[in-house]
């Protein structure tokens, strides 16, 4: 019995749609797996969030808020545990597609990426959302008692967390893109104070906070992000430039 060509192209189209399915089924299995982690441990999650809010009346505006704010919390937390399962799932899927030499940058880059999603998360709850709680908190006006809803405490809460868990991104943007040859150091040199200018704005909305010394502990740590960023990448610029050579 003989394949004609086409036969060939709709069997090799079907096994990629067959491993893309299995991909999926495994990731949905794994997130699953961590919102019952998740679960497990809510009543613990619960009292962390809710640490920052010391003192704060916090309320639910209807008799399914409670559930939904467990549900939340739940598919959150299962969602941040099998995220970089996931993401590794896919790249899994694409690999056989790649060289050799550029499968072992992208695990150097996924590794990296998830330790500096790590780093900025633990950031945030430390320290970004604490200091942005205290201010707003303080906010009071004659009169009027504070009663915030734990719905929009805790969209409030993971907003903060993924805006910092993204800035801590930027090695990973700057050095792709530097590898990609689609930035140059030397742009980004040159830019360097209007970098910091416009990260100063969008920490100071991020993080609202009269207080100077407050902000500074979150904006060093960004300048000490974007400075070794561009020394990773003035590196991969001399490496690359010795590969042409």
């Amino acid at each position: 019995m003989s394949y004609t060509e086409s036969d060939v192209e709709e069997k090799t189209i079907i096994e990629h749609v067959g491993e893309l399915r299995k991909k999926i089924l495994i990731s949905i299995f794994f997130f699953v797996v961590g919102v019952i982690i998740s679960h497990t441990f809510h009543l613990e999650i619960i009292d962390f969030l809710l640490k920052p809010a010391s003192g704060q009346n916090l309320i639910f505006l209807s008799p399914l808020d409670p559930l939904f704010f467990i549900l939340k919390i739940d598919c959150v937390g299962g969602l941040i545990l099998s995220l970089p399962i996931i993401i590794w799932l896919l790249f899994s899927y694409i690999s056989p597609a790649l060289s050799e030499k550029i499968n072992k940058r992208i695990v150097v880059f996924y590794l990296t990426s998830n330790l500096l999603l790590v780093l900025g998360l633990f950031y945030a709850l430390f320290v970004t959302i604490p200091i942005s709680l205290k201010f707003l908190f303080s906010i009071t006006i004659p009169g009027i008692e504070n009663s915030f809803s734990v719905e929009k405490y805790l969209s409030f809460f993971i907003t903060q967390a993924l805006i910092v868990m993204v800035i801590f991104q930027v090695p990973i943007v700057i050095i792709g893109g530097i590898y990609l040859e689609i930035l140059k150091t030397k742009f980004l040199a040159v830019k360097r104070k209007y970098i910091y200018i416009g990260l100063l704005i969008a920490l100071a909305i991020i993080t609202p906070t009269t207080d100077i010394f407050n902000l500074a502990i979150v904006f060093v740590p960004c300048i000490v992000i974007f400075e070794v960023s561009l020394i990773a990448g003035k590196i991969i610029e001399k490496i690359k430039r010795k590969e042409r050579e």
